[in-house]
């Protein structure tokens, strides 16, 4: 008798219950925001039936895949998005693309969250779930955990990409949840003998039209306000600090890099030379090294830095994380005249950096990618467009070589050291720049500097999921299910 196989196929029976347990109550808890008026009856049925599969394939990953598929752009909203230059389809089809945004962020609110709660709630309702071994439920965890910060991480970028939106969602949210309330309470007055029947009938009658208008009809911007979602081009921090008719002039070349990506789209394989690199306006691309996924958005460059020297490949494979991707494409030509502005230069050799320490020297250096780009922002010292000067490096100082070459003087000998390299030098160096070299240089104090703040504003951060209220967004999910009078 194979105990081994016994044992696998018992883990394999109380992870699958457990499973369903966690979908169960994920089912009940999406029922309560829809009867509080905090999601559309439209978004309950995409989560429910999303439920209902994954409850038959015992997969978490299923419900999450299911619900991901709803934030794709339909091919039709695609073909009308490139018709933008007819100013009645333009018109459309940024309405089309406003209501997708909305399902978006309702799908994203509600997918995953809470999730230690909903946990030790169901350990606590289903005493005879006590027999699941600690490992299991650690891997049951693992996972929802694990799709509750995909989903936190979408949400922010929404908040942030889409503050307009956002901004009308949280309004309609709190709307329904208000008349909601009102409801009960005009009710408990009525039932006091405070209000007559008339009265209360006609307060009702008004709520009530008020709740299927919020429920049912498209909601828009108001006129007169700014348009509900921004041109990409002005989200980018990159151009901001132009005079407007260099960033008019820009704009006018950027147009035509524009991009859509779906979720889960591919953009770059490991190992893969590259001739496009992309610079992210909305939405997060996700890089997995060692299993842990490395997150960028607005502002950063993926593929910056084997595009930027042929020496380099992919360093690994950069998809998009969940939601949509807006993007502009960057290839060899249009990264040159990035190089060559003045103004812009100093961003992009910035970032070139960061991608290339990150990937080459961080277990050097000893930092995480936090770290490091807190050191290349605001520690590091910055060499580009030096004629022939001389600058004097200390012991421990670190000189990192990103274009060009320079030029050690020691005993009398000319020493050259060319780019892409880092440096570290034992004693007190000599060091002769010229016009090709574009270099960075810091002193072990700003490495310590940077492992020491706790202040990391300068990255996508994780901490500012506080700016989220979770009393606002969620309802508390309780350990007895509620039961709900008809709507």
């Amino acid at each position: 008798m194979d105990l081994r196989s016994n044992d696998k196929k018992e883990n394999t029976q109380f992870r699958n219950e457990l499973t369903i347990r966690f979908l169960t109550a994920l089912l009940v808890d999406y029922e309560k925001q829809w009867y509080l008026g905090m999601i559309r009856r439209r978004t309950l049925y995409i989560l429910i039936k999303s439920v209902e599969k994954a409850k038959h394939q015992h997969s978490l990953k299923l419900h999450w895949k299911l619900i991901v598929e709803h934030f794709r752009l339909s091919k039709w909203l695609q073909n009308l998005m490139r018709l933008d230059c007819v100013k009645w389809i333009n018109k459309e089809s940024n309405k089309l693309l406003f209501d997708h945004i909305f399902l978006t962020i309702e799908l994203t609110l509600v997918a995953f969250h809470s999730t230690q709660t909903r946990m030790d709630n169901i350990r606590k309702q289903f005493p005879e779930l006590a027999n699941i071994g600690k490992r299991i439920w650690n891997k049951v965890y693992a996972e929802t955990h694990l799709y509750h910060l995909t989903a936190t991480y979408i949400l922010l970028d929404l908040q942030q990409s889409y503050e307009a939106c956002w901004r009308i969602h949280m309004t309609k949210r709190c709307a329904q949840m208000l008349l909601k309330y009102e409801s009960k309470t005009i009710t408990e007055l009525y039932e006091t003998g405070m209000l007559g029947h008339s009265v209360y009938s006609h307060i009702l009658e008004l709520i009530e039209k008020k709740s299927l208008k919020l429920e049912f009809y498209r909601v828009s911007m108001v006129h007169g306000h700014l348009k509900a979602i921004e041109n990409p081009f002005d989200l980018l921090p990159l151009f901001r600090s132009l005079p407007n008719h260099e960033k008019t002039r820009w704009q006018t070349i950027m147009k035509a890099k524009h991009r859509w990506f779906q979720p889960n789209q591919i953009l770059l394989e490991k190992g893969q030379r590259v001739s496009t690199a992309y610079l992210i306006t909305r939405g997060i691309v996700e890089c997995k090294i060692d299993t842990m996924p490395i997150y960028y958005r607005l502002g950063n460059i993926v593929g910056i830095d084997a595009l930027f020297s042929q020496d380099f490949l992919a360093h690994d494979t950069y998809r998009v994380s969940g939601g949509l991707l807006e993007a502009y494409c960057i290839d060899g030509i249009l990264l040159n005249q990035f190089l060559k502005d003045e103004t812009l230069a100093p961003s992009i050799y910035r970032e070139i950096a960061l991608h290339v320490l990150s990937n080459k020297y961080q277990t050097r250096l000893k930092l995480n990618r936090l770290q490091l780009r807190l050191l290349v922002h605001k520690r590091a010292k910055f060499y580009w467009n030096e004629s022939d000067i001389s600058i004097q490096l200390k012991e421990n100082q670190r000189l990192f070589i990103l274009a060009g070459y320079v030029t050690h003087l020691f005993n009398g000998q000319n020493n050259k050291y060319e780019s892409i390299q880092l440096q570290i030098f034992d004693n007190e160096v000599e060091i002769v720049l010229n016009s090709s070299t574009v270099a960075y240089s810091w002193m072990d104090e700003d490495e310590e500097f940077s492992i020491k703040d706790t202040n990391l504003t300068v990255h996508f951060p994780l901490q500012t999921y506080d700016l989220l209220s979770n009393s606002l967004l969620y309802p508390g999910y309780l350990s007895q299910v509620t039961q709900f009078p008809e709507r």
